[in-house]
């Protein structure tokens, strides 16, 4: 019995910490909601609660004295709680349907796990996977509000299903040329899972939901701007950043504004070659990299990793360094030895401070 434990102590704590922390911590809420010890409304976050939160403390500081009004501000400022537990409410919670609950729950940790992992997106990174949370967390709460203050008051955000269609989106990105079955029975390339999804949400669950899981997906394309500046719109263009692409000509020629093969295949689980093969668009190379303060904060070395996008290349694609070399690089190990200059992990172009100088391909060339 005392080894089973040690075995699922143990599993837990092989969890990534952000993944981790949320699913565990949504699994607390799912039991604490069963055992009547807090209700969603009580978690949940919504313009017409905050609303009417302000009218009544706008009520209390024009009727009452020093002592009331500074009671009232306090209770304001204490709602701010909610920009986070809203996130611990699955759709399934909110609709008693627990199994929906479970399976949110499951796919959010599945997603996250991957890209949390070492061979994953953020390859357990904990500050800068940490911040992608924060980002994207902030940007889906956003456009819930702001679509609840311009276009419907009354539509009801579920929070946590934004987020899990954000993260599933960013892993679709990250691991595109990867081969899964829809529902179990459609086999789809991992890239075309966000789309699957928002149309399998509009069959069976309606607009509300075919929403929420569109706000999530565009949080996500949005952090991808961020991670590349890039500018949203535009970056989908064909050779819109063309000329910051890799020098290496294909033989066969490509796509404008698209990476070649090689280059892309160090970061993307292939299964497939040839005509098949999805390329990296300009805004899916690495990942936005977190503040130094943060690092600080949690104690963090500071220079296990350098950010990698489109206009800055990893170090072993722009240098003789090998992809396992790179793997050990983010594994929490020093990379002043992969290429000139010192780099303190927070630069947004990676190492050092010259600009990488690519050379853009008219097509057909």
């Amino acid at each position: 019995m005392s080894n089973q434990s040690v075995t699922l102590a143990d599993s837990i704590r092989n969890i990534p910490p952000v993944t981790r922390f949320f699913t565990i911590s949504t699994v607390i809420v799912c039991f604490a909601n069963s055992l009547k010890i807090i209700q969603p409304h009580q978690l949940i976050c919504y313009l017409p609660l905050f609303i009417d939160t302000f009218n009544d403390t706008s009520k209390v500081i024009s009727n009452s004295n020093m002592m009331g009004i500074f009671g009232a501000v306090v209770e304001l400022l204490a709602q701010s709680y909610r920009f986070f537990t809203c996130f611990l409410l699955p759709q399934g919670l909110l609709t008693d349907q627990p199994f929906h609950a479970i399976l949110d729950i499951y796919f959010f940790y599945t997603f996250a796990n991957h890209l949390e992992s070492h061979t994953g997106k953020f390859r357990r990174n904990f500050p800068d996977c940490l911040w992608f949370t924060l980002v994207t967390g902030t940007i889906v709460v956003l456009l819930s509000l702001l679509y609840n203050a311009i276009i419907d008051i009354n539509h009801f955000p579920v929070h946590h299903q934004m987020i899990l269609s954000c993260v599933t989106y960013i892993w679709s990105r990250s691991s595109k040329n990867s081969l899964i079955n829809f529902l179990g029975l459609v086999p789809i390339k991992a890239y075309y899972l966000p789309l699957f999804n928002l149309f399998f949400k509009l069959l069976i669950s309606g607009y509300s939901s075919f929403l929420d899981s569109a706000i999530g997906i565009f949080s996500g394309y949005l952090y991808q701007c961020f991670q590349s500046d890039t500018l949203p719109i535009y970056n989908l263009f064909p050779g819109s950043y063309a000329k910051y692409l890799t020098s290496n000509k294909d033989a066969n020629g490509r796509r404008v504004g698209q990476l070649n093969n090689n280059f892309a295949s160090l970061d993307q689980s292939i299964t497939t070659a040839g005509i098949d093969f999805i390329e990296d668009s300009i805004f899916d190379k690495g990942y936005l990299k977190a503040p130094i303060w943060l690092y600080n904060l949690l104690n963090y070395p500071t220079n296990n990793s350098k950010r990698t996008t489109a206009f800055y290349p990893r170090p072993d694609a722009a240098s003789n360094v090998s992809p396992r070399s790179h793997l050990d690089v983010n594994e929490n190990t020093s990379t002043d030895n992969l290429g000139s200059g010192t780099s303190t992990g927070y630069s947004w172009f990676g190492q050092g401070n010259e600009a990488f100088k690519g050379k853009g391909y008219r097509l057909g060339d």
